[in-house]
């Protein structure tokens, strides 16, 4: 799964991981977060007209347009790959609302000698994460609109299994676009063929991430 990621990244690293995609970028770089948690904002690359993606701040956890009150959100942080499609909650978005998340890297935790070690995973080689995901529009009960993402994740594979069952689904540069303008049938065939960076890695770190109200660089510092 990913409950928690961090946003270190400059647009210009954005720009130069997506590889010729055209982005539509605000002037000032993202204000930089440690812990990104579920039901915060943090910036989305959306579809865009003549095949492009502008950036946008959405809630982390989607709201689906039948969502009652907001509260439903901080369940759907993530959307499983295997059920997406046809999840009620996310098909809709799945079909024509498919988005990408930019990340430094993200955190899990693993049960170590009776207590959740937190880990800090990365990609070594780049600054930038791109973790595939869904959004939606959902209309407050004052009639303004919300929009909010979910990150879609896929069962571990091979040294990830050591940290966590899931993983957050991960593109590479070269399918971004097809990720966001292509049909259903091309987005999972995108997805199943998804693998993770070759120089993925992580190590722990304090426990203070486990608090929502920690947020400094001192989060992602390796433990001595």
């Amino acid at each position: 799964m990913c409950g928690r990621f961090t946003r270190e990244m400059t647009w210009a690293d954005v720009v130069a991981f997506s590889r010729g995609l055209d982005l539509q970028l605000p002037a000032a770089d993202p204000e930089p977060s440690w812990n990104v948690c579920p039901t915060q904002s943090s910036w989305v690359l959306a579809a865009a007209e003549a095949g492009g993606a502008q950036a946008r701040e959405m809630r982390w956890g989607l709201l689906p347009s039948w969502a009652r009150d907001s509260k439903i959100g901080a369940s759907m942080i993530n959307a499983r790959l295997e059920t997406a499609a046809e999840r009620p909650a996310f098909r809709a978005a799945w079909k024509a609302r498919r988005c990408l998340v930019p990340a430094s890297g993200y955190y899990e935790w693993r049960l170590e000698d009776g207590f959740k070690q937190p880990y800090l995973i990365r990609d070594v080689d780049s600054p930038v994460l791109m973790f595939a995901g869904l959004w939606e529009n959902w209309k407050t009960p004052e009639g303004d609109w919300l929009q909010s993402f979910s990150i879609i994740t896929h069962a571990a594979v091979d040294a990830m299994q050591q940290l966590h069952d899931r993983t957050p689904l991960m593109l590479s540069p070269i399918v971004l676009h097809d990720w966001l303008h292509g049909g259903v049938e091309q987005a999972a065939a995108i997805a199943l063929s998804a693998s993770p960076p070759a120089a993925l890695a992580w190590y722990p770190v304090g426990r203070a991430v486990s608090n929502p109200r920690n947020n400094d660089r001192r989060l992602v510092e390796p433990l001595a």
